[in-house]
């Protein structure tokens, strides 16, 4: 098992903000996703800048990404509320794809492949969180306490209904692909190969820190919980 964890870094590398910067890393940083997604054994691609930054899980055509047009693409020009957050020219553009994004996605492909040659398929889980906020670049205001992404050639139903059920039969609310959808699959494979598998758990933030970035009671809870779906989804076969 793969664990992708792409936006739990709050280190801007250094980059000149046009306005202000920690308040958007509160709203927009998948808080302590490093520390909640973990299972002995299973592969850990961590992007260890923020996506403010380098968002990885954007394309890196901005003619494929929707989210370009919001200034919020690979490289964001633009912060969640619109308004102006750096000024990156096409040579910063051009250097950060080359040294930040390529490389992590380098990384994930060849943890996918070491996989997939171990065991004959690969499973990727999409480590992720999001605030119980409703951000203006958001399309979507629904708020359950966890959301599922799914891929419609790389999750496998089985895979989606253990995990769904999972969280249910612990008292959690669960949405599919609301509000947010899909899971990271590498280009070499996507919908190409289907021995690999890909799903996206989003914890809702209110589940285990504040508004100001601290984590509350519910941290344990929920921290121990992943750990023993990703343990029981680290033995079992989908692919």
């Amino acid at each position: 098992m793969i664990l992708h964890i792409p936006h739990s870094s709050t280190d801007t590398a250094g980059k000149t903000f046009l306005c202000e910067r920690d308040t958007e890393l509160l709203r927009m940083t998948d808080w302590y996703t490093d520390e909640l997604y973990s299972c002995e054994g299973a592969a850990r691609i961590v992007f260890p800048y923020s996506r403010l930054i380098c968002d990885v899980e954007r394309f890196e055509d901005d003619a494929l990404e929707a989210m370009s047009k919001k200034g919020m693409g690979v490289v964001y020009t633009h912060n969640s509320f619109g308004e102006r957050l750096r000024e990156v020219d096409a040579k910063e553009r051009a250097q950060i794809i080359e040294k930040m994004y390529r490389p992590h996605h380098a990384k994930l492909e060849e943890a996918v492949c070491d996989e997939l040659a171990r065991k004959g398929s690969a499973l990727i889980i999409d480590c992720h969180s999001f605030p119980d906020e409703v951000l203006p670049h958001h399309s979507d205001a629904a708020r359950p306490d966890i959301c599922i992404g799914t891929d419609a050639f790389h999750t496998p139903e089985l895979l989606e209904k253990v995990v769904r059920d999972y969280f249910e039969k612990r008292g959690y609310s669960v949405a599919v692909n609301s509000p947010f959808a899909g899971s990271i699959v590498p280009m070499r494979h996507y919908y190409k190969d289907a021995r690999v598998s890909s799903l996206m758990i989003e914890l809702n933030r209110r589940l285990y820190m504040d508004e100001k970035g601290t984590k509350s009671e519910g941290f344990a809870s929920i921290q121990k919980e992943i750990s023993s779906l990703l343990a029981w989804l680290s033995c079992a076969q989908f692919a």
